[in-house]
């Protein structure tokens, strides 16, 4: 069976996860574990050098896919369910996938600053079997492994209010999007008339103002250093149109 490593506390691991259970395709899913688990990963990407992430999916034929819209497309190709890369939408599902990580990059840089001050969300970043076994080294060994994404990212160097702006400038984009989008005949609306990737790649920005209740697994520190002052209220109506997309599609 197809193995699925990712966290599942990341937008980017949700985005594949959503796109496997749309298209109704079995697979295992294995917790990644950062810092001690990239020797493994380096292996099985095949990739000494450079940087590396998760979601990965290793197939049942031996293939290894380290990318959430390389993996949805793999999906795509097999299961069944809403077609999530319809031919003649292409080009749009592209231009909302660049606008998700326009989106995501913002909400990494500003949730990773927060989380290094919050203990309890540090905790969160280990495996459960590990937390009270560490105590406090676990928090600082979350600490640096945190710090060291960071820089990964070059999120290290993101001015605050610079990516507030970008984050609310690609929800903006989100909220134009969904109202020249075609009324639906019935169930929730969507980007391009039907469920596809485009969907999936922009409801994970919503993040930022409010997880979704299922899905993603974020405990009570995570989520403080993920949800954004304000944009809850600011942006109330989108993130209804994301539970109303989970309620619909989203096999928790």
């Amino acid at each position: 069976m197809p193995e699925l490593l990712g966290l599942p506390y990341s937008p980017w691991t949700e985005k594949a996860r959503f796109s496997l259970d749309a298209r109704r395709v079995p697979y295992t899913f294995r917790y990644y574990q950062p810092l001690v688990g990239e020797p493994a990963l380096r292996i099985k990407l095949r990739r000494p050098l450079g940087r590396v992430t998760v979601p990965v999916l290793t197939t049942g034929d031996g293939r290894v896919l380290a990318d959430s819209m390389d993996i949805a497309r793999w999906g795509d190709s097999r299961g069944e369910g809403p077609r999530l890369f319809p031919p003649e939408h292409e080009a749009a599902i592209a231009r909302f996938v660049a606008l998700s990580d326009r989106g995501l990059a913002a909400v990494r840089a500003l949730s990773l600053a927060r989380m290094l001050d919050d203990d309890e969300a540090l905790a969160e970043v280990l495996p459960r079997r590990l937390r009270g076994a560490l105590g406090r080294a676990g928090v600082q060994i979350a600490r640096v492994g945190i710090a060291r994404t960071r820089r990964k990212y070059g999120a290290d160097r993101a001015d605050v209010e610079t990516q507030l702006r970008a984050l609310t400038d690609v929800l903006d984009e989100i909220r134009a999007g969904l109202a020249e989008a075609p009324a639906p005949a019935s169930g929730p609306r969507t980007l391009l008339g039907s469920l596809t990737f485009a969907d999936i790649a922009v409801a994970q920005v919503l993040v930022s103002a409010e997880p979704p209740t299922s899905g993603l697994r974020l405990g009570a520190g995570s989520r403080r250093c993920f949800v954004q002052p304000g944009l809850r209220e600011r942006y109330a109506d989108v993130v209804e149109w994301r539970d109303a997309l989970y309620r619909a599609y989203r096999n928790a």
